[in-house]
């Protein structure tokens, strides 16, 4: 499908929601298919195009998140990603003289043309997604060198790349555990919200784990749709009962039940999970934990 998903940019926009659109987080966990290395499977788009794709079909996925979290934007910034703790990688700073995306650099060209190869095969009913490093996440791996403002420009410029490329869905990661001044965010990321509006693409803000202080953030209103995990984040669960604004919620493998009355709201417009199912689930399991998304 190509634009944002209608139900989830209709959420965002203050309509009703009739349900929430699944998108789980398959896809590091999808090399386990044909048992392959990690790294090496990221690195292959036509592979993850046709895993992934088969997957879509063989559950009730309504976005097909391509990347989620892989760190591919942060290296196509000059940064480097690192491995040790596993999926997902660190974002630290790198050599590179200047921060800036470069689109033709690290694993942007992969992100590009998985895109237009999963669009080719996805059910016409399936949007795609993609995960960006946030700009606070960004600035702060930068180690000094990007302001916050100058990190927007950056997700922007990644952001913008692949909503052309047929990304109906992105996903702005940011650590729930990292300081932040919620007015001066809110400022700082406006441009970025109205530019994914403008290419036609969904902005979901999603501060993963325990993500309290974000509370002031994901409440404000604003053109995007905050993502928060209800178990993790009660402040978040109490701030968002206080608001009209509609919501998603992040979800772990193993509790895949959120709270009740949040669900009970009728303002959950998407389910996804807090981090990938790799290192939680094997890919036997996925079917049934995707399918247990959101019940009670």
């Amino acid at each position: 499908m190509a634009g944002a998903p209608p139900a989830l940019q209709a959420a965002i926009d203050g309509r009703a929601v009739d349900r929430a659109l699944r998108a789980p987080l398959l896809a590091a966990l999808a090399a386990e298919v044909e048992e392959l290395d990690v790294r090496a499977f990221l690195a292959d788009p036509g592979k993850r195009a046709r895993i992934l794709a088969d997957l879509a079909r063989s559950m009730d996925i309504d976005v097909l998140v391509l990347d989620s979290g892989s760190g591919w934007d942060a290296r196509a910034n000059g940064l480097v990603t690192d491995w040790t703790d596993g999926y997902p990688p660190a974002v630290r700073a790198g050599s590179a003289a200047e921060v800036r995306f470069d689109g033709s650099r690290g694993g942007a060209p992969v992100i590009v043309d998985l895109l237009r190869r999963a669009a080719a095969v996805v059910p016409q009913t399936t949007s795609l997604g993609v995960t960006l490093t946030g700009p606070a996440a960004l600035a702060g791996a930068a180690g000094g060198r990007l302001t916050l403002t100058e990190a927007v420009q950056q997700v922007l410029a990644a952001a913008r790349l692949v909503a052309e490329a047929g990304a109906g869905m992105v996903i702005v990661r940011e650590d729930g555990s990292a300081r932040v001044d919620a007015g001066g965010y809110a400022a700082a990321t406006a441009p970025l919200w109205g530019s994914l509006r403008f290419f036609r693409s969904a902005g979901v803000l999603h501060a993963h784990g325990a993500a309290d202080g974000w509370a002031a953030v994901l409440a404000r209103p604003g053109p995007f749709l905050p993502v928060f995990n209800p178990r993790a984040s009660p402040a978040v669960a109490d701030a968002m009962e206080g608001t009209s604004r509609a919501f998603g919620l992040a979800v772990t493998a193993t509790a895949t039940t959120p709270l009740a009355d949040l669900m009970a709201s009728r303002r959950c417009a998407l389910l996804t999970h807090d981090v990938d199912l790799l290192g939680h689930v094997r890919i036997r399991d996925a079917q049934g934990v995707v399918a247990k998304m959101g019940s009670n």
